[in-house]
């Protein structure tokens, strides 16, 4: 889809068709997130980098609140998007492997989205039971119960350890942004401390 520059530098992509409005709002709302911040990105902002009128975003999203509770729905199942192969029946380990590199090829690719749902995550605005389990998180739930079950966090909540990962995970590919030259070598040491705390080994 082609782009022009909004009245206010911003880049405003050409009119979408009616169909997809709801997809050029979120994207729209992605960048300019990414771009100022979530508490300086205006509906208008957001409708201009859209290519609709405000009236018309909230034909879509009632509030802002609505529109962010829809971008962090629709950026927590982009992981779950990427794992067509996943290692069914394989070892925990190997599952959990795939996972890892599957997220730091799409920190790596896409930043702005790891940046975005991290100021989600903290912005307060999110609607309770926003946290609807996605298949990536689901198996990951799963690969970390199995490999913690008899090291020395057996006992440690499933889900503790989940975001302690996702955590790791996220400094990761922020040091491998900073230095790339080290990128391959980030990508093996972060994955064995990771396993390491997790299953003691």
């Amino acid at each position: 889809m082609l782009s022009k520059w909004g009245p206010k530098g911003e880049k405003q992509m050409a009119r979408p068709r009616s169909g997809d409005k709801r997809k050029a709002i979120l994207d729209a709302a992605l960048r300019i997130c990414a771009e100022r911040g979530i508490g300086a990105a205006p509906t208008s902002a957001i409708s201009r980098a859209a290519g609709i009128a405000e009236g018309s975003l909230f034909t879509y999203f009632k509030t802002k609140d609505d529109l962010l509770n829809a971008l962090y729905t629709e950026l927590r199942m982009e992981l779950s998007k990427h794992l067509e192969d996943f290692p069914h029946g394989k070892d925990a380990k190997t599952r959990l492997r795939y996972i890892w590199d599957k997220f730091l090829d799409l920190g790596e690719q896409h930043p702005e989205q790891l940046k975005v749902l991290s100021q989600l995550r903290a912005s307060g605005r999110l609607a309770k039971g926003n946290e609807a389990p996605s298949f990536a998180l689901t198996e990951v739930m799963k690969a970390v119960a199995e490999a913690a079950q008899e090291g020395a966090f057996a006992g440690v909540r499933a889900d503790y350890l989940v975001l302690m990962g996702r955590a790791q995970m996220e400094i990761t590919v922020e040091f491998m942004h900073a230095h790339p030259e080290s990128a391959a070598d980030c990508r093996e040491w972060g994955f064995a401390m990771l396993w390491q705390e997790i299953a003691g080994k």
